[in-house]
């Protein structure tokens, strides 16, 4: 009876570890933990009556304003290679700021002079690895018990669900001699199971980047008898997350609007999925289409080069809080401009969102099947373009899109229009050539279809 009342507590306290995790992973409460206290700032009144004082008295009294910006110098900064177990704890540092991000909290500028300063001396491969590390903290912060388990409730939650099958198991070794054998064996697996689940528990616990940046930051701040216990779970972890393994698929969806509609022919069990979309709203033509039209590709290193250089490229030109803010907010007007075109295609990019997706989306595919060899930057720009449309219309609550799927699904009922007209074309590169072909300057689209349809193709 004893070991059953152990477990049945052990089970108890591990349901009560759970709700709290669900609780603390909620947006509210994840919103609510990252609140600081109200900061009233310097004393302005103070300050404003001792300058006048002083200038009563006939004193000098001048406000100098320190710039936020950084020194010149640090934007040209020596890159060198940071420490795997450097960049394990930067990661975590920087998870706990930048994941208010996600609850739409804003950073302030140091945090961005901080962030700035450290991505600008990074290889382009540790800056990836840091932001991986980053994600994945959000990941389980989200989706698993992490910000409970790493607390030091969770922690000792965790040694007492390991004592606790241990316990009953000696408990029940002493009273095991009167009870059927079939009886006693099962006891000894369940609770053999119990311990080795939980000591794997234990495991996953010490090779975190939580677990490693705690001790870390105690080392540095109390007590120099950490520091080897630090070692010892960095070892961990450089054993079974070493630095050259990624920690996700190191893949990105493809999802291509003129292949879309020429290979999402008419079927009857079609027909039949989208009557159930439509009439009943039972999603199963977005499933269908998300299953057989999806496609990943891995992330090729030059692609990674690319948006890293572009990044810092970017981050560099910013000489003040202003520019950053405008930084953010440019959806291609910063390359127009670069590029001399703003004037003649700025409207691609001051329109609604989702419409500049679709819109660079389909000039990218025309662009792209005009050359008969593209470069290996058309095939990358290809790439990041299919990649933008999966997220608008397979994951649009990652975008700031409106209409999203209703303007793409419009576009692709006119796609798919005009490329059946003639059964001869099959194939992706004529049906771009045959929009090519189509001279718009007679007419415009707009005055053609009026504002009932949301479609961009023309």
């Amino acid at each position: 009876m004893v070991p059953a009342m152990v477990m049945f507590v052990s089970g108890v306290t591990k349901y009560g570890e759970r709700t709290l995790a669900l609780r603390a992973a909620s947006m509210g409460s994840l919103r609510s933990s990252m609140l600081t206290p109200p900061d009233p700032g310097p004393n302005y009144a103070k300050f404003v009556e001792e300058c006048q004082s002083r200038m009563d008295a006939g004193l000098v009294a001048r406000i100098i304003i320190v710039p936020e910006r950084p020194q010149e110098e640090d934007v040209h900064m020596e890159v060198k290679r940071e420490e795997y177990g450097d960049l394990v704890y930067r990661a975590h540092r920087f998870f706990l700021t930048f994941r208010r991000l996600f609850v739409d909290l804003i950073l302030s500028f140091q945090d961005r002079i901080d962030s700035l300063a450290f991505f600008r001396r990074l290889h382009m491969e540790q800056a990836f690895k840091v932001v991986e590390i980053e994600l994945v903290l959000m990941y389980e912060s989200l989706h698993s018990k992490a910000l409970v388990i790493h607390g030091w409730l969770g922690r000792g939650i965790r040694v007492f669900t390991l004592a606790a099958p241990v316990v009953s198991l000696l408990l029940f070794t002493r009273a095991a001699g009167d009870l059927p054998a079939v009886d006693v064996i099962i006891t000894y697996v369940l609770l053999g199971g119990a311990i080795l689940l939980e000591l794997y528990a234990i495991l996953l616990i010490l090779i975190s980047p939580w677990t490693y940046a705690d001790l870390r930051r105690g080392a540095s701040t109390s007590s120099d008898r950490l520091r080897p216990l630090a070692g010892a779970v960095f070892w961990l972890i450089s054993y079974f997350q070493p630095e050259k393994r990624p920690r996700w698929s190191n893949q990105i969806s493809q999802y291509n609007l003129i292949s879309y509609c020429v290979k999402d022919t008419p079927r009857w069990y079609k027909q039949l999925m989208e009557r159930l979309e439509w009439r009943w709203n039972f999603r199963v033509k977005t499933m269908w289409d998300s299953w057989r039209y999806t496609n990943k590709i891995a992330v090729s290193e030059q692609l990674k080069r690319l948006v890293f250089d572009q990044l810092k490229s970017k981050a560099n030109s910013t000489m003040d809080p202003k520019s950053y803010r405008k930084l953010g907010e440019h959806r291609g007007q910063w390359a127009l401009q670069r590029k001399g075109l703003y004037q003649k295609l700025g409207w691609s990019v001051d329109c609604e969102f989702d419409e500049s997706i679709l819109l660079w989306h389909i000039a990218t595919d025309l662009c792209f099947y005009a050359n008969n060899d593209p470069l290996p930057l058309a095939e990358m720009s290809r790439e990041i373009s299919n990649y933008m449309l999966f997220l608008l219309v397979m994951r649009p609550f990652m975008m700031t899109a409106s209409i999203g799927q209703i303007r793409f699904g419009d576009t692709c009922a006119e796609a798919k229009n005009f490329f059946r007209r003639d059964d001869e074309i099959k194939h992706e590169e004529d049906c771009a050539g045959r929009l090519r072909d189509v001279n718009t300057s007679i007419a415009r689209p707009r005055d053609v279809k009026g504002d009932r349809s949301k479609s961009v193709l023309f």
